[in-house]
Parts: structure tokens; sequence; C-alpha cells
């Protein structure tokens, strides 16, 4: 009787130990479009942010009073509703130089050691651009979402300074997704985007942007744009030229 019990017993306890327990089902991939759509909308409520846009490969050339230079990087600075100021690196006849921006609205002002004596000068470095637009409904970053063709999910990673992300990619017509350069670069042609979106936060924290059409023989390499979004809802640094006295009319540079 003891002897039945016992076996009994240890029938029950390889059993319980020989149970497989079954797998767990995979969590499905998130919906790239959702995503990137969410992200968007979250970015539009933020009142601060800056970005860091640099450019690889192929030179990009920006014709100014300098003549025709190279754009190299940005860093600018958005304030909601309607504020962006920037500093642009460029480089004309082989020497760098930057240009400073500024934008309320459609008032625009700039300013450059060698053009206006370090003076702002307000006159329009864009004309029609505001920064108003970066984030309206109907415009900037929301159109850059319509442009997107062929948007997939890549998978989770982590960037260099340490951010979760969700990393899509997509095709988009270059015109349609210039906002994401704060209307300093225009693009045209078909090009290749790499969107990383921060896991956390459900905000885009970097775009790569690809143009395909402007290998040559000469650059074999493409030109390749960088921007980080970073520093969200910090204090902004921006230097306001309808604040100072230093500021001037063309008819004054004249």
């Amino acid at each position: 009787m003891r002897f039945s019990l016992l076996w009994s017993c240890l029938l029950a306890l390889i059993a319980v130990g020989c149970t497989v327990a079954p797998a767990p089902t995979p969590t499905p991939p998130p919906d790239p479009l959702k995503l990137v759509r969410d992200s968007m909308l979250n970015l539009r409520q933020k009142d601060t942010f800056r970005m860091l846009v640099e450019r690889a490969g192929a030179p990009y050339f920006v014709e100014t009073d300098l003549g025709r230079v190279i754009f190299r990087r940005a860093e600018a600075q958005y304030s909601a509703p309607d504020i962006l100021g920037a500093t642009v690196r460029l480089i004309a006849a082989g020497l760098p130089t930057n240009f400073d921006l500024f934008s309320r609205g459609d008032n625009q002002w700039y300013r450059n050691d060698i053009l206006t004596a370090g003076r702002w000068l307000n006159a329009p470095y864009t004309p029609g651009f505001n920064p108003e637009t970066l984030i309206a409904s109907d415009a900037g970053f929301q159109a850059a979402v319509a442009a997107l063709v062929d948007l997939a999910y890549v998978g989770e990673e982590t960037l260099e300074d340490g951010a979760p992300v969700y990393h899509l990619k997509a095709t988009a017509e270059g015109a349609g997704v210039t906002a994401l350069l704060a209307g300093l670069v225009g693009m045209t042609g078909l090009v290749n985007m790499d969107i990383y979106i921060h896991r956390e936060l459900l905000i885009p924290v970097r775009f790569i942007i690809e143009q395909p059409d402007t290998v040559t023989e000469d650059e074999p390499e493409p030109t390749v744009w960088t921007i980080d979004i970073h520093s969200i809802n910090e204090p902004m640094t921006l230097d306001d030229p309808e604040a100072t006295a230093e500021a001037t009319t063309p008819e004054a540079v004249g």
C-alpha cells in the first residue's frame, strides 16, 4: 500500500516536471504608419525643440549674396508657435562661414560677418517660409508623413546616445519632406528615408534622408542628410534681432 502511494506520487512529480509550458505568443510589430503619425502629433504639442542638420556625401550648393556656396550643417531652435533661430555653416570659396538666421512668422532676419558686418539684416533668407508651418496640421512635418511611400518597420534599436528607438524605412518625393529640414534646404527627386522614433517618448528623434540622384561620376556618394531632434521642451537661447539695437535694414546696409 505504501509502495503504491509512493509510486503514484513519483509519477505525478514526473508528469509535472515533463509538462512543456506553452510558447509565449510573439508580440506583433507596431503599425509603422500609426507610429509616425502619433510621433508627429506628439512633437506638434511641444513648446520647443532643437534640430541639428548635417550633410554628408555629395555637396549641396546654395545661391547666396556670397555666390554659390556649399551647405555643411545647421543648428536650429524652434519655439511655438512661429519662432525659428538657426546658425548655418557654409563653405564659400573653400572657406567656412556662418550665417545666423531668425524668423518670427513671415518676418526674417540674417547676419554674416562679411555681408552684414556681423549685424542683423531685416531681409528674407527663404522667401515665403514661416516657422509656424513646421507643425501645422496640414503642412510641415505632417505633410512629410503624407509624402512617405512603402513605409516599413525595421525593428528596435539603440542610438549612440543610448536613446531606445523604433527604426522605420520609407521612400518619398524630396519636395514632400523638405519641411523636415526647417525650410533651409530644398530637395527634388525620389529620396530614401530612415526614421527613428523614441520608444518611450514616442517622438521622432532622427531622420536620415539619402538623395540617390545626386550621384555622378565626379561624386560617387549621394548627398545624405541627418536631422536630429533633441532638447524637447527645454529653454531656448535664441538671439532675437527684434530686441536688439544692432539690427538694421537693407536700406541702411546699402
